[in-house]
């Protein structure tokens, strides 16, 4: 590893989950010099700083922390640490992720000239159930990627939450400040139009929070994930109405499938995927829109 690396990790309100993301960064970097990290804080008004200051006491790792004074949003955080990052690698997680033994080694040694950005997968962790009877129905809402990620045209996409890529990619494009999950990271490859892989062997855990698990806020998120996705297709990638009308057709008869599963086998998974399917095929069709993104809601 001849490259030096600066890892990126946003984050609002959430210092004791940063707590156990920064506490599993010497594991995931041993056998490596410890690289830069840079945690934005966006606005927080928990301990954030105090966590940060204890692992830099603890480890004596080059951590710089930034402070937004308002708060804009994830990608806004990133775009912030991308202007100082000094690394020659940089490297994105959440503030949720616990990376594993090896991990900064295996992502960053897939990169290659041709392939300048590479995930890893994502596995779920959680305090309490899963929502529903089957995990695969909500794997996806919760950010569990177990294969190469695909968009809708079957393109390799990343994932921001275990991501590395050399800093020129960044230079093609920043993230979009306005968007929300699930496509910010179809629309910076796609903007920065370059080729995208997958490292099986450098995965991370996703944890989830009891709270993240209640059913309302699940439905809520899904809903959202899905209109959002689809207005990208519809407003952002300028998809023609042929196009849109079928994978909004598409999207109707897999939620009226999900909805029947819900009744028949009494399973909020076939909920979960109705809302968001439905949520898609009505903001494919220009019939609901997005609301703007309150800077105020993290995600």
């Amino acid at each position: 590893m001849n490259h030096s690396i600066s890892i990126i990790i946003p984050t609002r309100n959430r210092c004791s989950i940063l707590a156990r993301c920064l506490a599993a960064l010497p594991a995931g970097a041993r056998g490596l010099v410890p690289p830069e990290v840079i945690v934005v804080d966006d606005c927080s008004d928990d301990e954030t700083c105090r966590v940060v200051d204890q692992f830099v006491a603890k480890t004596r790792w080059p951590v710089r922390c930034m402070r937004q004074n308002r708060p804009l949003g994830a990608n806004a955080a990133r775009n912030a640490a991308l202007r100082i990052a000094r690394g020659e690698i940089i490297v994105i997680i959440d503030d949720d992720v616990l990376v594993t033994e090896g991990w900064l080694s295996k992502l960053s040694t897939g990169l290659s000239e041709h392939v300048p950005v590479v995930s890893g997968p994502v596995r779920l962790t959680l305090e309490g159930p899963v929502l529903g009877k089957h995990r695969e129905e909500v794997q996806a809402f919760f950010g569990e990627i177990l294969r190469s990620p695909v968009d809708f045209s079957g393109h390799q996409v990343p994932v921001l939450g275990n991501l590395a890529a050399y800093r020129k990619v960044f230079e093609l494009a920043a993230f979009d400040e306005s968007l929300r999950p699930p496509i910010e990271e179809a629309d910076w490859l796609q903007r920065a139009a370059v080729q995208c892989g997958f490292v099986p062997d450098a995965w991370v855990w996703h944890y989830k929070t009891r709270e993240e698990l209640d059913p309302r806020r699940v439905m809520a998120g899904v809903w959202r994930r899905g209109g959002e996705g689809g207005w990208w297709l519809r407003e952002r990638l300028k998809l023609p109405l042929r196009e849109r009308w079928t994978l909004a057709r598409r999207s109707v008869r897999t939620s009226l499938r999900a909805f029947g599963h819900a009744l028949l086998q009494g399973c909020w998974g076939g909920v979960v995927v109705g809302l968001g399917e439905l949520s898609r095929a009505l903001a494919l069709a220009g019939l609901v829109n997005r609301g703007p993104r309150v800077p105020e809601n993290w995600r």
